[in-house]
């Protein structure tokens, strides 16, 4: 919905993209369900990933092409055009495996980084817990050293594709000295370790993707440390910048085949009514996108992520839950309710999906809080 006059060389990177999706069309999820998702995504990814298609930002001895984010950003585009569905290792590819490119030892990357890019591991996120969600620094659960490395004892929750997840990177208490951020250690889990237990948590959707994760005594090698024992938040921080950002871009491909889909099936003698929100969609969507550039244009001149990406993720997720509602909208109540159309039970199941999207990765609230903070230069209230 927004083109861009890029040099010529990102151009011919696009066309080489486009070839290649007429001679390899994406799947198609059945329904808007988890395990529909979660079938396509896996087989989509792993075909993106044959051809070296997937993190192409990532460099070329990890398995990408050394290109930059622009690039990831025209790829992303191209996969909205074609009506792709979701690549399932988004985690993986946007959050912990930028950060063992950054942190992580040599043994770490061989060892994880080409099945992040296939596919083959698909890895969750182990932050929030029951009393520390958007305040990480308050997280409680601990890991203790033994030897060879550390036993992990606590509870985490919100936990995405965690019931299908190989891996997890997991933020744990260390130590109870000092502020409560200096006591944080990043750590690699192997899901199927013993003493680990995960019960999944049914949305308002009736999809069961987030999840609860017991951890009781489960043991995992020092070599699993991202980073030293004690640098935890700073690792953890960098994990989030690059989920405010990147991972934020990637999931815009959501919001943007719903909007495509709204657009085209826009009936001005039924719905003239709703033609200024639709332009209203349009225009933010496109806003969102033309923001999300900026952002990555600068990343790939150098600059690290940081705290403006919240205000990728707020204007993002919010346009999303709009986009969602005018929808439903468009149907009117009966086409709501009714039970008969696959199409309308679709997008129910789409907008009550995006009720969590403000939440998810920080709440709205919280990232208003980082932007008038951090980017704008406000005082906290009271100062």
């Amino acid at each position: 919905m927004l083109n861009l006059n890029l040099n010529p060389k990102v151009e011919e990177f696009r066309q080489d993209f486009k070839k290649w999706l007429k001679a390899h069309k994406p799947p198609k999820v059945q329904n808007q369900h988890l395990e529909s998702f979660v079938k396509a995504g896996r087989e989509w990814q792993k075909t993106l990933a044959a051809s070296s298609w997937i993190g192409v930002h990532w460099p070329k001895e990890y398995g990408g092409r050394g290109l930059s984010l622009v690039e990831e950003a025209i790829l992303q585009e191209e996969l909205v055009r074609v009506k792709s569905p979701q690549i399932l290792g988004l985690f993986g590819l946007t959050m912990v495996g930028p950060v063992l490119i950054k942190h992580g030892t040599v043994e770490q990357k061989t060892a994880y980084l080409s099945k992040i890019l296939s596919g083959e591991e698909i890895w969750c996120q182990g932050f929030s817990e029951p009393g520390a969600g958007s305040d990480l620094a308050a997280i409680k659960t601990k890991a203790e050293r033994v030897p060879g490395g550390f036993k992990i004892t606590g509870q985490k929750v919100w936990t995405s594709f965690a019931h299908i997840a190989d891996r997890c990177f997991v933020l744990c208490r260390t130590s109870d000295t000092g502020k409560k951020h200096e006591g944080l250690t990043y750590l690699l889990v192997d899901m199927k370790s013993p003493g680990i237990s995960v019960r999944p948590l049914q949305q308002i959707s009736g999809d069961k993707e987030f999840n609860e994760v017991f951890f009781e005594g489960v043991f995992t090698p020092e070599s699993q440390v991202v980073g030293q024992v004690g640098q935890g938040w700073q690792i953890a921080i960098s994990t989030l910048m690059f989920e405010r950002v990147v991972l934020t871009f990637s999931r815009q491909l959501q919001s943007e085949v719903a909007l495509r889909e709204l657009v085209e099936k826009f009936d001005p003698k039924k719905m003239g009514h709703l033609s200024g929100e639709l332009a209203a969609r349009v225009a933010e969507a496109c806003a969102v996108r033309a923001l999300a550039y900026e952002h990555l244009i600068a990343y790939s001149n150098g600059a690290a992520p940081g705290p403006e990406g919240s205000m990728d993720k707020l204007m993002w997720s919010e346009s999303f839950q709009e986009i969602s509602k005018l929808a439903l909208k468009m149907n009117g109540i009966d086409g709501v309710f009714s039970e008969t159309s696959a199409e309308n039970g679709e997008e129910m199941h789409r907008y009550l999906y995006s009720r969590g999207r403000t939440i998810a990765a920080g709440t709205s609230e919280i990232q208003r809080g980082i932007i008038a903070e951090r980017v704008l230069g406000l005082p906290k209230s009271g100062k």
